[in-house]
Formats: structure tokens, C-alpha cells, sequence
């Protein structure tokens, strides 16, 4: 599958349906989608955070499976979101188990994420989502839905709705300020970086860098996107669809695996129910205002939300998967005569000074 196989400018410009029908469409088409997805000849359980996501498919997943369970992460430093995940669970009729996670086992847990990851487990998440695939693991779930490509498809993040402002100089009435040569010129350079995360928009070291870790037509897909949304005005809509769509293949690509990766090291399948066909072609075929709209990203998906969810988790501000850094503070000492300064060759001295 590849979008610009599939995507048709056409359908996105001349699209004149109203809100309602295509909240009736979004609404039927994710209950069809979780409806297959709950699908198991095993236990199956949901992913539910606070949000809009995750919490829209556990409350449908309710209808397919009236036994169903959902698992939060509870962290025990910083901010959690259990006690807002279980308001979502109360209004489904879904009970929720929290995955507690102190200190003590974030830091077990933390090689691990980087062992299965096979890289530095960078994100803190990464100990959160284990620690609840292995507590799956010990109920005897075997299959967990969860909520990924929402954001990529139907507008969630903040970098999307940033990729119009650039574009601010070809709409009115900031284009009666330039002239037609000044804005011709601005537009050749800026079409092979037409997103707030294009790697055009970096500095000269992280480009060479990230050309040369990735393959030169990811890079090259960004302008191949834009040009496909030609007829999609003004430019801002266009570069706002273009940035969610190549979010499926940069961001959620890299997300994907990496979740993969840390469920099944408890064996657990998950399994996402926004990524289904039908579904995709609905959604990166919608307008604009469809996904946001004022400062609303998932617009539609939000109203669809409102008959399932809690209205304040629904629009409440997104603040992602969060653990503390206060996890890891003060682990620079396991550096000291640690395997991973053996296996790097670190001179003592380096250890040291970087520990300092």
C-alpha cells in the first residue's frame, strides 16, 4: 500500500458533505473496524489512556465485547493519567486495571525496553508500554487494542497544524505585500520542505545526518505528497493534509514498530483498529476542516467522541505518554563498570567526566 497510489486530490476539493453525515460515516466505520478487530479466539483486553483515542475504542469495543478490560499505566512519579482513564472506563462500562510502575521497576524494566528495541529507548514510554504488556502477559491476555493513527490520520499533533503557518504569505491578505516573483522563488524553495518536521527545515549537520540513516525517497516522498494535493487550496490546507500524511510513513512507522517490538517481548499482539482500510480512505481523503478546525486538531473525530467519552477527556489539552524524568534521575552511576562501558570501549576517565 502506498498513499499516492490510492489518494485523489479530487475527492478532497469537491467533497460537499455535511458534518453530520460524515460524523455518521467516521462512526460506522470505526465501529466496523473494532468490530473486527475484536475478533479472538483469545483473551482480549484495551489500551486506555485518557484520551480521545484510546478511550473511543475501548468504549466501542464494549459493544463486540461485553467482557472486555482495559489497563492504564499508573506511574507513581510525576503526572498520571489513571484517575482521567477511569472516568473514560466509568462512562463505557469498562472496568480499567492500573499498571503501577515506581522506580524500582522502571529501572528493571529499562534494559529491557533497550534490549527488545535494539536502540537507546530514548522515550520513557517505552517502560511504560512494557510494563503493561507484561502485566497482559500475567493475566492471560493475549491481544490488546490500542489507538494508534488517529493522530496521523485525522490531524491530532501540534507540528501539523504548524506546517500552515509558513504558508501564511500566499493567502490574503499577506500575498497584496509580495510580489508574484518574490512568492514564485519562496514557493521553489519551500515545496522540498513544505512541513514543520521536513528535514529541509533543519540545520546543514542533522540533514546530512538524517539523509544518510534514511533512504533518499522517505525524504523526497514529502515533495512527491505535496505535489499530488496541487489542486488543494489554499497552501496552508495543503501543506496541513500533506504533514498528516507523511506522518504514516515517518512517525507512525517508527511508532508502530517500536510497540510492536516491546508486546511482543511479552507476547501480546497488538492490534489497531484506526489503521483498517476502509478507514484510511476515508480519512486522508477528508478537507481540512474536517480535522481542524480553529485550533481543534481531530476535529471530526472529537465529535464522534462526545457520544462515548467524557466531554472534558475529549477536549481536554493532548499530553501524550508521560513518565517522569525523576525515573532515571540520578542513573548515570550505573555507567560506572556497567557492561554497556565495556562494550563501548569507554575509557574510565570518559565514564567519569560524563557521570559528572
Amino acid at each position: 500500500w502506498h498513499v499516492l497510489d490510492v489518494l485523489e486530490a479530487a475527492r478532497i476539493i469537491d467533497d460537499r458533505t455535511s458534518d453530520d453525515e460524515h460524523m455518521a460515516r467516521l462512526e460506522a466505520l470505526i465501529e466496523d473496524s473494532v468490530d473486527i478487530h475484536c475478533i479472538a479466539d483469545a483473551s482480549i483486553a484495551t489500551a486506555c489512556s485518557s484520551g480521545v483515542d484510546s478511550g473511543l475504542i475501548t468504549a466501542l469495543s464494549k459493544r463486540f465485547r461485553p467482557e472486555i478490560h482495559g489497563y492504564v499505566v499508573d506511574p507513581r512519579l510525576g503526572r498520571s493519567e489513571a484517575e482521567n482513564a477511569e472516568r473514560t472506563g466509568r462512562r463505557a462500562g469498562v472496568p480499567l486495571r492500573r499498571v503501577p510502575v515506581d522506580r524500582n521497576r522502571f529501572l528493571e524494566l529499562w534494559p529491557k525496553a533497550v534490549w527488545h528495541l535494539e536502540s537507546d529507548g530514548w522515550h520513557a514510554s517505552h517502560v511504560g508500554l512494557l510494563a503493561l504488556a507484561e502485566q497482559c502477559r500475567t493475566d492471560g491476555v493475549k491481544v490488546l487494542l490500542t489507538g494508534e493513527g488517529a493522530d496521523e490520520l485525522f490531524g491530532g499533533y501540534k507540528w501539523q497544524a504548524e506546517s500552515m503557518r509558513p504558508w501564511r504569505a500566499w493567502s490574503w491578505p499577506g500575498r497584496l505585500f509580495r510580489s508574484r516573483r518574490w512568492l514564485d522563488r519562496k514557493f521553489g524553495r519551500m515545496r522540498h520542505a513544505p512541513f514543520k518536521t521536513s528535514t529541509g527545515n533543519s540545520s546543514a549537520s542533522e540533514r546530512n545526518l538524517v539523509l544518510r540513516a534514511l533512504s533518499p525517497e522517505l525524504n523526497f516522498l514529502q515533495t512527491r505528497i505535496f505535489d499530488r494535493l496541487e489542486p488543494v487550496t489554499p497552501l496552508g490546507d495543503r501543506a496541513f493534509l500533506g504533514a498528516c500524511l507523511y506522518d504514516l510513513y515517518s512517525h507512525l512507522q517508527d511508532l508502530l514498530n517500536r510497540h510492536d517490538r516491546l508486546s511482543m517481548a511479552a507476547s501480546v499482539e497488538l492490534r489497531v483498529p484506526f489503521l483498517e482500510n476502509r478507514l484510511i480512505d476515508f480519512a486522508i481523503h477528508l478537507p481540512r476542516r474536517q480535522k481542524l478546525r480553529g485550533r481543534t486538531g481531530k476535529w471530526l473525530l472529537k465529535k464522534v467522541a462526545e457520544k462515548h467519552l467524557p466531554r472534558e477527556n475529549v477536549y481536554a489539552p493532548k499530553k501524550g505518554f508521560e513518565i517522569s524524568s525523576g525515573f532515571t534521575q540520578g542513573s548515570q552511576g550505573l555507567l560506572r563498570g556497567g557492561y554497556l562501558r565495556d562494550a563501548l570501549k569507554w575509557p574510565a576517565a570518559a565514564v567519569e567526566d560524563l557521570v559528572d
